[in-house]
């Protein structure tokens, strides 16, 4: 139910499923190697972190996909990664995640962040769930254009909202209602 199978503009075949705990390896391999394009608009990981997801992986809490590609010799190779959640139990909140996604320089600009982000809201509407949420950076502007694309709008934008490389920035907060 959480899988698919997909091929992105430029033919490339990619398997979208859930993250298992051996998947560490191909994580740490995909967040350490990203460019400083893809950086500027990330926190910063550790490999420390990337174990700590491992180790708490818990569905009912929050549903991990990557996307992973075949190398010729038969090698995987995780090029993206995105999360739905934390899914509360609380009435309060229940009806809403938090989104957020990765994908690596070299399969940008290939449809995977569409791809990806529709996959995502496709399970959010398999839960039952009412509105899913993400922060991106306002000068993101390919990552707000495929979030808009996507039906994600924007709910509000958070002054300051973060600190990286010594400035200050804003955050857009976006949506999507279901």
């Amino acid at each position: 139910m959480w899988e698919n199978d997909v091929q992105l503009k430029d033919g490339t075949k990619v398997r979208l499923r859930p993250e298992v705990k051996a998947d560490l390896e191909m994580l740490w391999k995909m967040y350490s190697t990203l460019g400083e394009g893809s950086r500027r608009f990330l926190p910063d990981y550790d490999r420390e972190l990337i174990e700590g997801w491992i180790e708490k992986l818990d569905y009912e809490k929050v549903l991990p996909i990557v996307a992973v590609v075949q190398g010729p010799s038969g090698e995987q190779r995780i090029i993206a990664a995105a999360t739905l959640g934390p899914f509360s139990r609380r009435e309060m909140v229940r009806h809403k995640a938090e989104f957020g996604i990765t994908v690596h320089d070299d399969y940008q600009n290939k449809g995977l962040g569409t791809i990806l982000t529709q996959h995502m809201v496709e399970i959010a509407r398999m839960k039952d769930l009412k509105k899913v949420s993400l922060m991106v950076f306002t000068n993101n502007e390919r990552a707000i254009h495929v979030y808009k694309k996507c039906g994600f709008k924007i709910e509000g934008k958070l002054e300051k909202e973060h600190y990286k490389n010594g400035e200050y920035g804003a955050d857009y907060r976006m949506a999507i209602f279901l």
